[in-house]
């Protein structure tokens, strides 16, 4: 059946400081404007309780979990039942990771992202964001709605990550920075499918469809953006597939929501009827996702490398590769 969320985004529209309350009170009233929509998750902004507050080192500005910024935002994870991603200088032991630290609906931790890639603020490349040390290793967190990943800010610049979290199986990928990103996160929903959203302490958080359709963008006039995203929303190659789309309509019509991407070969699948999964959709109608389809293409490519005949792979119940409608 459709998994329908709700997912709020923030900006902080360059406004910040003096101090960390002060950041912190302005994020809890960003929190509090979200929750209006009654959110499933909201995102706060990189490292939003330091910005424009004076300092020399990430250390200066840094707490432990838990502290003060994941204090307000695990009360406010409890007052409005929804998750919410906190990033912070995050001080442990005698190391400063710049963290995401994931909170659920009734205001526990459920685990942290640290950074993998900060950017160097040293011409000589010695330090990294004043003191902070990278990450270790990617991480997906399981929510009560499905699985999401999270990447900050200069992550944006390792593709090997974006795709990583792919097959680990993220469905969105959460991206808090100081900066917007513009089009390689629009690319990077494309080339895997999976929904992208940003917040930003700059200007313009978006909300990424899995065809790298900007959906939703914060601005000066809104600092707050959210809406319903279908995480069983589903991609598949009109090859072989589009000759099934009559079918579907003629069986479904409005229960089941099509849309073609004819420069790119492509079309989308959600179910609009309780009960109805794209999964069931797949199987009646014998549609092939793009990966699985790809994937096919390898295995037989492996054999026509070696001047050898492809051993047969299972036929499609289809009526033809093309179809025009």
């Amino acid at each position: 059946m459709p998994r329908k969320i709700w997912v709020s985004t923030t900006s902080f529209q360059r406004r910040g400081g003096p101090t960390i309350p002060d950041n912190i009170r302005k994020a809890a009233k960003l929190i509090d404007i979200a929750a209006l929509d009654r959110p499933d998750i909201i995102c706060l902004p990189e490292l939003f309780g330091s910005l424009w507050v004076p300092n020399d080192r990430a250390a200066d500005v840094a707490e432990s979990v838990p502290g003060p910024t994941t204090d307000m935002a695990a009360g406010k994870a409890r007052k409005y039942g929804t998750y919410i991603i906190c990033p912070l200088y995050e001080k442990r032991g005698d190391l400063v990771y710049n963290s995401a630290v994931v909170i659920d609906r009734q205001g526990q931790v459920v685990g942290v992202y640290e950074k993998r890639h900060p950017v160097t603020s040293s011409f000589d490349f010695t330090q990294f964001e004043a003191g902070v040390t990278p990450g270790q290793e990617l991480k997906v967190f399981d929510l009560d709605f499905g699985r999401i990943g999270i990447l900050i800010c200069f992550d944006i610049n390792w593709p090997g990550d974006w795709a990583r979290l792919k097959e680990m199986g993220a469905e969105v990928v959460f991206w808090p920075s100081a900066a917007d990103g513009g089009f390689p996160l629009q690319s990077f929903a494309w080339l895997h499918h999976y929904y992208v959203v940003s917040s930003v302490t700059s200007a313009h958080a978006y909300i990424i469809d899995i065809t790298g359709e900007i959906l939703l963008k914060t601005g000066i006039r809104a600092s707050v953006g959210g809406m319903e995203i279908d995480l069983e929303k589903r991609f598949f190659h009109t090859d072989f597939n589009a000759s099934q789309v009559p079918a579907i309509k003629e069986k479904y019509g409005r229960d089941v929501a099509i849309r073609v991407y004819h420069e790119e070969g492509g079309l989308t699948v959600q179910s609009n009827r309780p009960g109805l999964s794209v999964q069931d959709l797949m199987a009646e109608f014998d549609l092939e996702l793009t990966t699985d389809y790809i994937a096919r293409h390898d295995r037989a490519e492996v054999f026509t490398r070696d001047g050898k005949t492809p051993e047969p792979q299972p036929s499609r119940r289809v009526k033809s590769r093309f179809f025009s409608f």
